[in-house]
């Protein structure tokens, strides 16, 4: 599948109307939730699960529900009680749903015979319940990362290399000797960069990395305030935006999302672009497999991290959890579920066909991700990635920081001079209803 990101902003999880999971005829069944994953994502999973259910006689029962109306459904199951057993959980969303008393602590006992905590990638294991509680609500799956594609070709004709991408300033030089050499490949002339405005689902996410390198944050270290309009946010801020005022990034591209940014890429229309790992996967499937193989961007990319920013290098890390319900019906089934599908095998298997990469770390000994250098790269940017406070609250606060920061992409967009007291204005109200909510008792 293409352009699944763990969407907060589309705030939807998971959840359709499902009968609660049951034994029926002998059979142990647990009801599993998934979101769309990959091409085939009930298939996919129940081939995963097929050694599972021989071994242990558990039937699971998969209901695939799309992303578009997950946050009012998953209010009505987890107060009406229709819940399946276990369920997919976008990691920031974990906090929220824990909140509401819906799903099931995970025992010491039971994180330890997954391996513990150390096994997981740190920054999931950030998102497994409520911050500051010291309880677990779910377990992290897998997670999604992103990092820099680009064409090796172009760079080639404009003398630049992947090594001149390491820093905020080295990268705006790259950019600019992309643009000066007026690079035209295959009859397709290129743009330096491109990056998606206000009209994708990732306005946040794609901030989040550029903001953190510049010092700043969302939340202040108690979570009673905003920190959004600090002269550390407002200069990452500035940096990023300031790429298409200055030309590296057609303005046109400010109305377009992800996806499409992405098949620009893949169609030679731009030399670089933000995406995660399962673009790589893209570009080495057939397009007779719904792929970007063959394509001339398939045989001249590479993937590096984000620039260093002045205080460090930091990409934004999304991925899925996996909870259990209080009121399933089958609960100690269900952690078994979990137990399979987070063990190393599985954890492999399932990140080839979904794009995605492991949340348990040893998966990335594989010579699946060790020995092919794009992955490799993604496995190196979890490990520098960031993630969102996991605190109730926080679905919340992402419409209000959405809006905002789109009326930003809004002023780039109608060629408006990027004043830093406009910045700040907007952001200060950004602040203002962000904390509205923060500090709702």
């Amino acid at each position: 599948m293409k352009k699944f990101v763990i969407p907060l902003l589309l705030i939807a999880l998971f959840l359709t109307a499902c009968a609660p999971s049951k034994k029926t005829g002998g059979e142990n069944v647990v009801e599993l939730w998934v979101m769309p994953n990959s091409l085939n994502p009930v298939g996919d999973i129940e081939t995963l699960l097929k050694p599972f259910e021989e071994k242990t006689g558990i039937k699971v029962k998969i209901t695939s529900v799309d992303w578009g109306a997950g946050w009012s459904k998953i209010t009505t199951a987890a107060t009406s009680g229709d819940v399946p057993d276990l369920a997919q959980l976008g990691s920031t969303w974990v906090s929220a749903i824990a909140a509401m008393g819906a799903l099931e602590e995970i025992s010491k006992e039971a994180i330890a015979s997954l391996g513990g905590a150390k096994t997981f990638v740190p920054v999931a294991w950030q998102t497994t319940g409520i911050e500051g509680s010291g309880v677990v609500s779910a377990i992290p799956w897998f997670v999604d990362a992103r990092a820099l594609y680009f064409r090796t070709d172009a760079f080639s004709k404009a003398g630049v290399t992947g090594q001149d991408l390491a820093s905020w300033d080295s990268f705006k030089t790259a950019l600019k000797k992309i643009y000066d050499a007026d690079i035209v490949l295959d009859g397709q002339p290129m743009a330096p960069l491109g990056i998606a405005g206000k009209n994708d689902w990732n306005v946040i996410h794609s901030l989040a990395p550029w903001i953190w390198m510049a010092g700043g944050d969302f939340l202040s270290p108690d979570r009673k305030t905003c920190v959004l309009d600090s002269d550390a946010a407002i200069k990452g801020i500035t940096f990023y935006m300031n790429l298409v005022k200055e030309g590296y990034v057609p303005t046109e591209y400010l109305e377009l999302n992800t996806a499409q940014v992405s098949a620009n890429f893949n169609s030679g229309a731009c030399a670089m672009y933000f995406d995660g790992p399962y673009e790589a996967k893209t570009l080495t499937r057939p397009a007779s497999e719904g792929g970007a193989g063959g394509s001339p961007a398939a045989k001249n990319f590479s993937v590096v991290g984000y620039p260093k920013g002045p205080t460090g290098r930091y990409t934004f890390v999304g991925g899925s959890m996996l909870g259990v319900f209080k009121q399933g019906k089958n609960k100690k089934a269900a952690f078994e579920v979990i137990k399979y599908l987070t063990s190393k095998t599985p954890q492999i298997e399932y990140a080839k066909v979904s794009g995605f990469l492991p949340a348990r770390r040893e998966a990335f000994n594989d010579p699946y991700f060790a020995a092919d250098p794009n992955r490799k790269l993604f496995k190196e940017a979890v490990f520098y990635g960031r993630t969102y406070p996991p605190i109730p609250s926080w679905g919340l606060l992402e419409p209000i920081l959405t809006r905002r920061l789109g009326i930003l992409w809004d002023y780039v967009s109608a060629g408006k001079d990027f004043d830093p007291e406009k910045i700040k204005e907007q952001l200060k109200l950004a602040k203002k209803e962000v904390e509205s909510i923060l500090n709702q008792k």
